[in-house]
């Protein structure tokens, strides 16, 4: 029985690790442990009981959903998925170990071992990052995962009701799973590229007409320069002289608060930034918010994608005018940073809170989670954290002196 339990511990320990990489799950290590425990023990009993192999399915994919607290939905379709991949490689192992081994318990043990090693190779590489289940639209990935759940399942069957089925075409049965594997692969990725293509086209249409707005007010502003000129050149002629040097002072500083905030947009280089940010200070005039922003090129662009950055950066302004424009909230601030800083990344912001006793930090990424009505749902910052998780990023969240600041980085150097 012991050699049963190392045997399931290994495979069920590599079936969710495999997971949790085609995840992006971050910081898993007690997690890990902990379903991989209990999956197994339980496994091994109901192997020992002669419970169809179905319930070892379940207990593997309750496990995920418990200790990772992943929807029933995605614990099934990622189990399956990985499950698949899992058994074309342990069906090549098996047809070379056939030659040379004899012990099924011995074979068992190696192919897990290999296996283990493998999986830790890949999570290293930079492959590992591109490759996702959760990339793909919803629909489309419960059709691949459906097919590769009736791959597993027909095979799994088939070893369970006789193995000398499988192992005399041990052969004939890897070529064919690998055929069906690399063509669904070869579709995932066609779809995955034509999906990214469609957003990118979307982005780019969104964000044009942005962008020719903002080219439009400063050609405007420029050309208002002309009446700046006369405007002065009426102060003098008829303010008294002691007065005219503050009252040209005055003047000149109202219109640098105006014109700067829009100036400043054409030094930011990526027009998803400078096009959230632009339509983020129009929305700030008509609320009367203060918004501030600090941003340095080149920070995000190596490290997410066009609709990364367009999902994050909106969501938490989004929020943050959620909470400014309350009528309760007093001060009305915003504050935007992008920069870097030690070949570290950061996305900061922060903004005043109307009771910062009504926010609860522990669930504030809680997918539903809202601080506005009881009737309204709150995605906004669940997004946000999956957006951080599948790009290997960290999320700093702390309050002080009544302002709630996001600190969300990104470190190249840990690979």
């Amino acid at each position: 029985m012991l050699i049963h339990f190392v045997i399931n511990f290994l495979d069920t320990f590599n079936i969710i690790y495999l997971w949790a990489i085609f995840a992006k799950k971050n910081n898993i290590i007690l997690k890990l442990i902990g379903s991989t425990l209990t999956a197994s023990v339980l496994m091994t009993i109901t192997e020992r009981l002669g419970i169809h192999f179905i319930v070892t399915y379940i207990i593997i994919i309750l496990a995920l959903k418990i200790f990772f607290e992943r929807d029933l939905k995605d614990a099934i379709l990622g189990f399956f998925f990985t499950a698949f991949i899992m058994m074309i490689f342990q069906l090549m192992l098996l047809t070379i170990m056939n030659e040379f081994i004899s012990d099924d318990n011995i074979k068992g043990i190696i192919t897990e071992l290999i296996m283990l090693t493998s999986i830790l190779v890949y999570s290293r590489m930079n492959i590992s990052k591109k490759i996702s289940y959760k990339k793909i639209n919803s629909n489309i990935l419960i059709y691949f995962i459906s097919t590769f759940s009736i791959y597993a399942s027909v095979i799994k069957t088939m070893w369970n009701y006789d193995d000398s089925i499988v192992v005399n075409n041990l052969l004939f049965i890897v070529l064919i799973l690998s055929i069906l594997g690399i063509s669904q692969t070869v579709i995932y990725f066609n779809i995955v590229k034509g999906i990214k293509e469609r957003e990118e086209l979307r982005l780019s249409n969104e964000y044009n007409a942005v962008i020719n707005e903002i080219v439009q007010e400063i050609k405007q502003r420029q050309h208002d320069f002309n009446n700046y000129k006369n405007t002065i050149k009426g102060i003098i002629e008829v303010v008294d002289e002691e007065k005219i040097k503050q009252t040209i002072t005055d003047y000149i500083k109202d219109e640098d608060m105006n014109d700067n905030h829009i100036n400043d947009l054409v030094y930011i280089d990526n027009v998803i930034i400078r096009s959230i940010v632009y339509n983020n200070l129009v929305k700030a005039k008509k609320f009367n918010v203060n918004l501030k922003y600090i941003i340095e090129n080149d920070v995000l662009d190596d490290t997410l994608r066009y609709h990364d950055i367009s999902n994050l950066l909106s969501n938490l302004l989004n929020n943050a005018f959620d909470e400014v424009t309350k009528d309760e909230c007093v001060d009305k601030d915003i504050e935007v940073k992008i920069f870097k800083e030690k070949n570290i990344s950061h996305l900061i912001i922060k903004n005043k809170v109307a009771n910062s006793n009504n926010l609860n930090l522990n669930e504030i990424f809680t997918r539903g989670y809202s601080t506005k009505d009881k009737g309204t749902r709150g995605y906004g910052l669940y997004n946000v954290q999956q957006i951080v998780n599948a790009n290997k990023g960290y999320i700093k969240l702390n309050v002080e002196n009544e302002e709630l600041i996001f600190d969300i980085y990104f470190n190249k150097s840990s690979g």
